[in-house]
């Protein structure tokens, strides 16, 4: 998963070295490399061939990595083909060819293989869990499984998804457990007309556009039970935003930062069944963005100086902050994956000498390393640090294994397997612990409490999955009441750092528990309790009862 733009965007300051908040430099858990990886398979054998710094550089995704199941792997990278004309294509089309490999492990031996072509050098491919992934070409998305396909002649064979013909798919968003689909997109409208410039007096200046309203689909997925049958899919609600990106949200429901004022923030859990947890507070000089890792737990990056991102911390659906620690240097283009079975995730930053604007391209003389750092969520314990090259901004040149027994990467021309240790007994009572305190799923609508209700045009826009009668579960009651015409409650942001302007419905969002108006007066929840414990009881939470009540909506 890559970080969104707005959490992006604070990164463009000079990071300051500051202390780690409760870990020393000398800590087990700031060991440096671990060990060397005990498999290695060089690329070339493959079919791979050097990939464009540029391309590379620029945020293209141009190199794949994701585990399928524990003992296999799904490689693909931008390759060399001849190309054949096709009629009435776009001007604006950057159209390559994608090679995909299926990989055996230990052996490396090559299962299967398929290529495609895309038309943009977007991101193409998502893993969706259980063998099954998401592939984009254009704005038409399908899925297919490959090992659970072997067997056939046709491995690769996909199975219709979604498609639009009138709008542009801009991001798409799994959740961190892959059973909630998000589905971002803008309107497709012809490039204006160049002006003209005139023969004497000074060059028009050209307005600036309208940021693009985007619609924001959100589908509970289904995995189902028969190999190599289609994923299904439920339609769980629809939203509209001024940028791209998503809230912190589960098939249960979405997290809410609130401004307690004096760089107090807090988070609210509100389920879409209308009931709000207020959970552990956060200390930040600018505004903490979180980020779920699994269905009970989330991690929230926050500053400690200035706008600079410096700080990140574990948090549960119990009311505690679990760790905090620092960030250090200068870097952009975080992105994460995640094992939640294991409480494990990977968090990936592109390094640099100095601080840089991060929406803005960068050369190869700026970059540092690309560094990739796996976490024991419950505890912030860092299990492993490895580096991969080339370095890629797009950030899917490294996977966790489903069990999060293994960690695989591209480093000088090969991948690396690094074989992770397995779970102490207390970790897995901590597995255990986070599961039990999940929020109790539900198929209501994804809705939120505070973006405005969408106009007639927004309305009329709605992207709605391609006719599946093989694929799409029955809809229900709960999951057709959200369409954007019949929903009398207001739809959801996007997963936008809440104090992005670009953003209005994220804004909306992340203040759900506040009202529009002066922050909330300066009363605020007990210090967090920092704990290590799995057996550690809700109880032993902070008191939430001097915390000054949300003013309804």
């Amino acid at each position: 998963m890559t970080v969104p733009r707005s959490l992006i965007s604070t990164f463009r300051r000079r990071l300051p070295l500051i202390g780690v908040v409760l870990f020393s430099l000398s800590s087990p858990l700031f060991a440096a490399r671990g060990p060397e990886p005990p498999l290695r398979l060089p690329l070339e054998p493959f079919g791979f061939q050097p990939l464009s710094e540029q391309f590379l550089l620029a945020g293209s995704s141009m190199l794949t990595i994701h585990y399928v199941d524990n003992q296999h792997l799904l490689l693909t990278f931008s390759a060399r083909h001849l190309l054949k004309r096709l009629p009435d294509e776009p001007e604006d089309d950057m159209d390559r060819t994608i090679d995909a490999v299926l990989l055996e492990l230990p052996s490396g031996h090559i299962l299967a293989r398929t290529t495609w072509r895309t038309h943009d050098h977007g991101q193409y491919l998502w893993s969706l869990g259980h063998g099954h992934f998401l592939l984009r070409i254009r704005d038409t998305l399908t899925t297919f499984a490959p090992l659970a396909n072997l067997s056939t002649s046709q491995p690769f064979a996909e199975h219709p998804f979604l498609s639009t013909d009138n709008r542009r798919i801009a991001a798409v968003i799994l959740s961190p457990d892959a059973d909630l689909l998000t589905v971002e997109t803008v309107k497709r409208t012809p490039a204006p007309p160049k002006p003209k410039t005139p023969l004497f007096g000074p060059t028009p200046v050209e307005p600036a556009p309208e940021p693009p309203v985007v619609q924001i689909n959100f589908y509970r997925l289904h995995l189902p039970p028969e190999s190599g049958a289609a994923v299904k899919s439920n339609f769980a609600g629809v939203a509209h935003s001024r940028g791209t990106g998503g809230v912190p949200v589960t098939i249960a429901g979405y997290l809410a930062t609130v401004d307690q004022g004096h760089r107090h923030y807090a988070f609210d859990f509100h389920s879409y069944a209308g009931k709000v947890d207020e959970l552990s507070p956060f200390d930040s000089t600018c505004r903490p963005f979180p980020l779920f890792v699994s269905h009970s737990e989330f991690i929230v990056f926050g500053c400690r100086a200035g706008n600079a991102i410096g700080a990140v911390g574990g948090f549960n659906m119990r009311g505690q902050e679990m760790w905090e620690q620092g960030l250090f240097g200068d870097f952009i283009a975080p992105s994460l994956v995640y094992a939640p079975s294991s409480g494990r995730f990977a968090l990936s930053r592109v390094l640099l000498h100095s601080s840089a604007i991060s929406d803005q391209p960068i050369s190869a003389d700026e970059i540092s390393s690309q560094t990739v750092v796996v976490y024991q969520t419950d505890s912030g314990k860092q299990i492993l640090h490895a580096d991969c090259t080339p370095v890629e901004r797009a950030g899917q040149n490294f996977a966790l294994s489903p069990d999060g027994l293994s960690l695989a990467l591209i480093h000088a021309n090969a991948i690396e397997i690094y074989h992770l240790p397995p779970l102490t007994p207390k970790e897995e009572n901590a597995v255990k612990l986070a599961q039990t305190s999940a929020p109790p799923e539900n198929d209501l609508p994804v809705r939120f409490v505070t973006q405005p209700s969408p106009s007639a045009e927004e309305a009329d826009s709605t992207v709605q999955p391609e006719a599946q009668p093989a694929n799409a579960v029955a809809p229900t009651p709960a999951n057709t009441a959200t369409s954007t015409s019949d929903s009398a409650q207001p739809p959801a942001p996007a997963n936008q750092a809440p104090a992005a302007a670009s953003s209005d419905a994220a804004e909306a969002s992340t203040d759900a528990a506040q009202a529009s108006g002066d922050p909330s007066p300066e009363v605020h929840r007990k210090p967090p309790t920092l704990y290590t414990l799995p057996t550690d009881k809700p109880s032993d939470r902070p008191a939430n009862s001097d915390r000054p009540k949300d003013n309804p909506q």
